[in-house]
């Protein structure tokens, strides 16, 4: 009898999940969007807000929102970010500074950081003269190229400039250290080696990011960085937004491959389709998703124009985000704040919490990693943080968690393709590209694209001029005295100081033969 039961109940089950089936083939979303980031949510949020009766739903392929939140540029937020600073507001979401244990120690001396350049001093034994002199020039080029940088990338129109990168390195950087940094540093911020982009696209790219210095800012941990109170991954945040767009809209471990534009009744609608072949209906779609997500889904009938991809042979691949807990803070002990941004160790680290660690490190290890692979990673870290803290049992923690992902990349694609799809994150839809500020506003201004072809009438003038407008919250000219600054370059000196020398070696080796000739006749007479 219960078998019987069993049987009729799970043909039952059986039907429902047909009638499901059939009923998401035949119903008509208004809009779907793939991705439940913040970029999504957000998109979601606005939607959702203008209540308008709007069809939409969200389709996430892991079994939870918030995407790659909490990673390496989504740790914090600062002052400067406005509209997440507006959202946090908004939410109630209360912030404080992201915890730094060496403010509230009551060590007598001062606690060090270890930045890009400390490992110069590790190539000889005693840091004489030489050497401090050589890390003071790095340090100040560094500098003095990143303003560079700054002020070329921080205009309205950038320069076409066809140059490779790295020979733009090459030209403007003296110190082989000092290129190392900026590669490392472009690397993990665009995706991309410098030898792989052109100097126009790599301005590009810097641009929708802020600039060079916010960059390397928002990879170290700073004075001034927020984080929400109660939950420092920002979990509260997700859950927040969730429940204003309302779990039921959420379709979660939905996998999106294909995207297929199709007519219907003289208009244009595109069919989704998951993993398993299951299929929606919508009129509008927003792809809230990374560039390494969107390669992945396949669009018919013609796919967009997509910019180039990194090249996989390359160097680091992917990056290792990491959160290490110990009995106490051995690093303190040692004269250390626990921050570390190393670019020949490829190691990120800062101070998380009360005898705990987090960073990021990034390997050259590809695909799908297995368990020898990630003890090899967690291994690695646990060495190189014995290394530069100078500390046996930092090897020895009471907890390590390890999250392995592909390094992001960045392309720019035109704001919809075939005005039914959307695109939420290029470089003129958001300012912080990448980070939760930038994520906040593609979202925001993917939803008031699909808004103007669903629900013209909603929308206010103010939000067409902010979605137009939106960078100029964020600009900043660059005064006179940077301008001379990022002027006076070590490179061309030293070239210059170079041609001089050769000139006055070639005039008085001419004196010196010129002198012996005279000598000579002198002689002979």
């Amino acid at each position: 009898m219960q078998t019987s039961r069993q049987t009729s109940s799970g043909s039952k089950n059986a039907y429902e999940d047909e009638d499901d089936e059939e009923d998401d083939k035949s119903e008509l979303l208004d809009l779907a969007i793939v991705g439940a980031g913040i970029s999504g949510l957000m998109a979601a949020k606005t939607i959702s807000e203008k209540g308008a009766g709007i069809r939409f739903r969200l389709f996430e392929k892991s079994a939870h929102p918030g995407g790659l939140l909490g990673g390496l540029k989504t740790r914090w937020i600062t002052p400067h970010h406005f509209h997440a600073m507006s959202l946090c507001h908004e939410l109630q979401i209360p912030l404080t500074t992201v915890w730094r244990q060496s403010e509230v120690s009551d060590t007598r001396h001062s606690l060090l950081s270890i930045g890009p350049f400390r490992e110069l001093s590790h190539d000889t034994q005693e840091e004489g003269f030489c050497s401090s002199l050589r890390a003071l020039l790095v340090r100040l080029e560094s500098n003095r190229f990143m303003v560079e940088l700054d002020c070329l990338c921080t205009v309205k129109y950038i320069a076409s400039n066809a140059q490779n990168m790295e020979r733009f390195l090459q030209k403007k950087l003296l110190f082989e250290a000092s290129r190392r940094f900026f590669r490392f540093l472009i690397k993990i911020g665009t995706g991309f080696y410098p030898c792989e982009l052109t100097v126009a696209t790599c301005l590009r790219l810097f641009r929708s990011m802020s600039s060079v210095r916010d960059l390397f800012d928002m990879l170290t941990l700073q004075n001034g960085h927020l984080h929400p109170v109660e939950s420092p991954t920002w979990d509260t945040l997700i859950e927040r937004l969730v429940s204003r767009i309302g779990e039921e809209h959420v379709n979660y471990s939905t996998n999106i491959v294909q995207l297929e534009i199709t007519s219907e009744q003289q208009s244009e609608v595109v069919s989704l389709t998951d993993g398993t072949g299951r299929q929606w209906r919508a009129r509008y779609v927003i792809l809230a998703i990374s560039c390494l997500d969107l390669v992945q889904i396949s669009i018919l009938p013609n796919e967009p124009l997509y910019y180039q991809q990194p090249d996989i042979q390359l160097g680091l691949w992917s990056m290792a985000n990491f959160t290490v807990r110990y009995p106490a803070p051995y690093w303190r002990d040692h004269g250390y704040t626990g921050c570390i941004f190393c670019p020949t160790q490829c190691l990120i680290c800062y101070e998380s919490g009360h005898n705990q660690l987090s960073g990021t490190y990034f390997s050259p290890l590809r695909g799908v990693l297995n368990d020898t692979e990630r003890h090899l990673i967690r291994d690695t870290i646990l060495r190189l943080l014995r290394t530069n803290f100078s500390c046996r049992t930092m090897q020895k923690p009471l907890d390590c968690s390890l999250e392995v992902h592909p390094i992001p990349f960045y392309f720019d694609v035109f704001p919809t393709f075939e005005r039914c799809i959307i695109f939420s994150s290029t470089n003129v839809s958001c300012w912080y590209r990448g980070f939760i500020n930038g994520s906040i506003q593609g979202g925001i201004r993917a939803a008031i694209l699909a808004l103007l072809e669903i629900r013209p009438q909603t929308i206010t003038f103010r939000e067409v001029t902010d979605m137009q407008c939106m960078h100029f919250k964020y600009f900043r000219q660059r005064s006179a005295l940077e301008r001379v600054w990022y002027s006076l370059n070590l490179a061309s000196v030293s070239r210059l100081v170079a041609g001089a020398g050769a000139v006055l070696l070639a005039y008085g080796v001419y004196r010196l033969l010129l002198k012996a000739d005279i000598c000579s006749w002198w002689s002979n007479r």
